[in-house]
C-alpha cells in the first residue's frame, strides 16, 4: 500500500532532513529491512541528512552507535536525539541542576549526573532533601524499592515527569515487555497522578529542538516511522511531514480507524518505496 500524489512526490523529494525512528522502520529485531542501505546512501549522495530519533530512554546514545553498526549503518552519537537529549534539554530550560529521584537505568542516571543534575536515592521528609522531580524512564532494573519511594514523592506533590508514553517495547520472537507507559499506569493507580510533562513522541519537543538546533523550517523535514500514536503523531503536532510506513507495528486496517486528523500524509509499504522516490527525479504517479 502506498499513498502519495505527484505533488506529494515532490514534497518528499524537497526535504532536507529525515527523521528515523528505528525498529519497524529501519530494522525489525536484528534484520535490517530492505531499501535502508540504499535509503541512506542516497540521502549522502543528494546532501540530506539522517537522524535517529526514538524514545527508548533506557540506553545510551553510545549504544545505538554501537548497535547500527554491528548493522552495516554507520552513524555517530550527533545523529542520534532521545527522549533523554529532549528531556535534559527541557530540565536545563526550566530547572538547571535540579535534585532527581529516578525511575530508570544505570546508564539513565549516569547520563543525567554527566549533565550536572544530583541523583537522590532515598525517601526524605527534610525539604533540602527531597528532590525537585520524580522523573519516570524505561527502566529494566526497575525495583518495588524503588517504585514505593516515587510513589510516595509524587503523592506528596512532587512534580513528576516521564521520558515517553509507551506501553511496551519490542522484543524478539515478536514479544513485548512492559515500557514507560505501563510503569505511568501502575503509579496512577496508587497515586491518582499523572506526568505533568511527557517529553518523548508523541510530543514534539525532539523534533521542535532539532529544528531549532540546525535551522530547519517546517516544509524540510519529515519523520518516518511505523507507530500512528508515536512517530506520526509527533510530526502532525509539529507540524512536518509525515511518513508511515507499514513495517512495523502499524497495519492498512489502523490507518484506516484513525481519525482524519491523526492519519499521516504518506503511507508506504517500507522505507525502499521512499528510496524509489527519491532515487529517480522522473519518477511520476
Amino acid at each position: 500500500m502506498s499513498s502519495y500524489n505527484k505533488l506529494g512526490i515532490e514534497n518528499i523529494r524537497q526535504i532536507k532532513c529525515f527523521l528515523l525512528d528505528m525498529d519497524g522502520t529501519i530494522y525489525l529485531g536484528d534484520h535490517v529491512i530492505e531499501g535502508t542501505y540504499e535509503f541512506l546512501d542516497i540521502l549522502k549522495k543528494q546532501n540530506k541528512r539522517a537522524m535517529y530519533i526514538t524514545n527508548n530512554s533506557s540506553k545510551a546514545t553510545s549504544q545505538y552507535v554501537e548497535k547500527l553498526a554491528g548493522m552495516g549503518i554507520s552513524a555517530g552519537e550527533e545523529d542520534f536525539f532521545t527522549s533523554v537529549n529532549a528531556l535534559v534539554y527541557n530540565l536545563n530550560k526550566k530547572h538547571p541542576k535540579a535534585r532527581l529521584f529516578v525511575l530508570g537505568t544505570p546508564v539513565f542516571e549516569k547520563y543525567l549526573e554527566e549533565q550536572g543534575f544530583e541523583i537522590i536515592r532515598q525517601y526524605y521528609v527534610e525539604k533540602e532533601k527531597r528532590p525537585d522531580y520524580v522523573i519516570l524512564a524505561f527502566d529494566m532494573t526497575l525495583t518495588y524499592d524503588k517504585l514505593r519511594i516515587a510513589c510516595d514523592y509524587i503523592a506528596d506533590g512532587v512534580e513528576y515527569w516521564a521520558t515517553h508514553p509507551d506501553m511496551v517495547c519490542p522484543v524478539k520472537d515478536g514479544r513485548v515487555i512492559p515500557d514507560a507507559g505501563s510503569f505511568i499506569e501502575c503509579i496512577y493507580g496508587v497515586t491518582k497522578k499523572r506526568p505533568s510533562f511527557v517529553v518523548g513522541k508523541p510530543n514534539p519537543c525532539m523534533i521542535q529542538v532539532i529544528m531549532e538546533k540546525y535551522g530547519y523550517k517546517n516544509n524540510e523535514v519529515a519523520v518516518i516511522g511505523d507507530r500512528l500514536y508515536t512517530d506520526i503523531l509527533s510530526a502532525i503536532n509539529a507540524g512536518v511531514c509525515s511518513i508511515c510506513v507499514l513495517s512495523g507495528e502499524t497495519t492498512k486496517a489502523d490507518i484506516e480507524k484513525a481519525s482524519e486528523e491523526n492519519k499521516p500524509q504518506y503511507i508506504f509499504e517500507s522505507i525502499k518505496d521512499i528510496y524509489e522516490i527519491l532515487k529517480d527525479s522522473k519518477n511520476e504517479c
